[in-house]
């Protein structure tokens, strides 16, 4: 398994978590302006995992909306250039992507140009089971190895049906998403993460060892089948340059995994 990082583009996060020995590599986080410095990429020590679309417009049906910008056209062309596939949500229900002239037309250019997508459960209006059914209904228009799922742990306990209701339980859940291409969103900050807690965004793992040992045994399963799998930490930290929370994570990571190869 390997470790990665969420970074923006920005000089300063560069230069410090370039030194962050724990960590295998980094998932670039897109603003959606002029912060976004592309030209940055070189300084980089470590490899990217994959790209994330700007937040603010990260849906599948907003990216429909404009992939033919400027901007998506330069954000599709620089995934391209480092071979690494880009990070949209499944946000919008199902009725505003399936059947939608924009999203089919997005789904040619994607199939036709060779991008590769990593759709990602979200929490607002839709569940991780209709997070795949959207990314199942992506991949039939396009293919299977272009399009894959990626889970957000920290998503799925958040959402309108918290992962407690989930017609399949929170690992069966993790089971559904593996893929040959397996990417998984780990969120460490102050809160449960769960809807009925206050919906806050992370879980707290440094008090819930238990939760990531649980989750790191599967993932150890997976990668025992054949299923590599790259975890980006997402911290939410007041000061999102020094990321202490997840060094902490990080170090848990690799003493649990390592754990699990000895005992194994």
């Amino acid at each position: 398994m390997r470790k990665g990082l969420k970074l923006a583009l920005e000089l300063e996060q560069i230069n410090v978590k370039n030194t962050y020995d724990m960590i295998d590599g980094y998932e670039i986080h897109l603003y959606g302006d002029e912060r976004d410095n592309f030209d940055l990429y070189p300084l980089l020590n470590k490899p990217v995992f994959t790209v994330h679309y700007p937040l603010s417009r990260c849906d599948i049906a907003q990216i429909a909306q404009e992939y033919k910008t400027d901007y998506a056209q330069k954000v599709f062309d620089f995934c391209k250039s480092l071979n690494v596939g880009l990070v949209v949500h499944a946000e919008s229900p199902s009725f505003d992507v399936f059947n939608n002239p924009n999203v089919e037309a997005f789904c040619k250019m994607v199939k036709d140009s060779g991008l590769i997508l990593h759709v990602e459960n979200c929490y607002r209006n839709i569940g991780a089971i209709e997070g795949l059914q959207i990314m199942r209904y992506m991949r039939n228009r396009i293919n299977d190895q272009q399009v894959f799922p990626l889970l957000d742990t920290c998503h799925l306990m958040m959402s309108e049906m918290s992962f407690k209701y989930e017609e399949r339980s929170f690992f069966h859940t993790i089971d559904s998403y593996k893929s040959d291409n397996f990417k998984m969103h780990l969120n460490d900050c102050i809160g449960s993460g769960e809807k009925e807690t206050g919906g806050v965004h992370g879980t707290n793992f440094s008090s819930n060892l238990y939760l990531l040992r649980n989750i790191l045994w599967k993932l150890y399963d997976l990668e025992k089948h054949a299923y590599p799998v790259d975890c980006i930490l997402e911290i939410d930290e007041k000061d999102y340059i020094n990321v202490p929370r997840a060094i902490e994570l990080a170090n848990n990571i690799d003493e649990i995994w390592n754990s699990y190869k000895n005992e194994y």
